[in-house]
């Protein structure tokens, strides 16, 4: 009879192998990962894996919901804010973010959109991925608004969907090479506009 495992160890070897997986995505590309090479660098057997994921793209889909997740908890801590900390705390999402996430996070995310030209499963998946975004980011900016942080009358969806395309795009900016610098002044000074006009 087989030693029967627990949920915490499926927990963690779920995680390593989404961890693996992200990580060869960024170093080999998403299209020329095997998921021999996902196993191996996992330390899981091949059927191990095949337990968990069926397939690169459910480990993309996996990938996703672990940066959803953070996304969450990024957005959580600015949700106590009192209205005079709101832009600052805002200004500071971008590098807190992108410190939480990674830079193997960025270039798997951009390989993925390539990708997904010729992959019509991931194209849905971006396409789903970046509307719960976007639907966190309304939920989270409607919470300010019930505090009066922002005026009634903002299409809070429109800028929603405003913030998360001035995120990704600076996000390429830093995989193509910008200065971090420069992308930390794009998001602050882009950001304080935003807010304020809100206000």
């Amino acid at each position: 009879m087989c030693p029967k495992v627990s949920a915490q160890y499926k927990i963690e070897v779920k995680g390593k192998i989404v961890e693996s997986a992200l990580i060869a995505f960024s170093k080999h590309g998403y299209d020329k990962t095997r998921m021999d090479d996902i196993a191996e660098a996992a330390k899981v057997s091949k059927g191990t894996l095949y337990l968990y994921f069926r397939s690169k793209e459910e480990l993309f889909y996996a990938i996703s919901e672990t940066n959803i997740l953070r996304l969450k908890e990024q957005l959580s801590t600015l949700m106590a804010t009192r209205k005079e900390e709101l832009v600052s705390n805002a200004e500071k999402f971008y590098e807190n973010f992108h410190n939480e996430t990674g830079q193997d996070f960025d270039k798997v995310f951009f390989e993925i959109i390539a990708e997904s030209s010729r992959n019509p499963k991931l194209k849905r998946m971006l396409y789903d991925h970046r509307l719960r975004i976007i639907d966190i980011v309304t939920e989270y900016l409607n919470l300010q608004m019930e505090k009066d942080l922002f005026a009634k009358d903002v299409d809070i969806k429109a800028i929603s969907a405003g913030l998360v395309s001035l995120f990704n795009g600076l996000s390429i900016s830093k995989v193509s090479g910008m200065s971090e610098f420069s992308n930390k002044q794009a998001w602050k000074e882009t950001i304080r506009a935003i807010f304020k006009g809100m206000s």
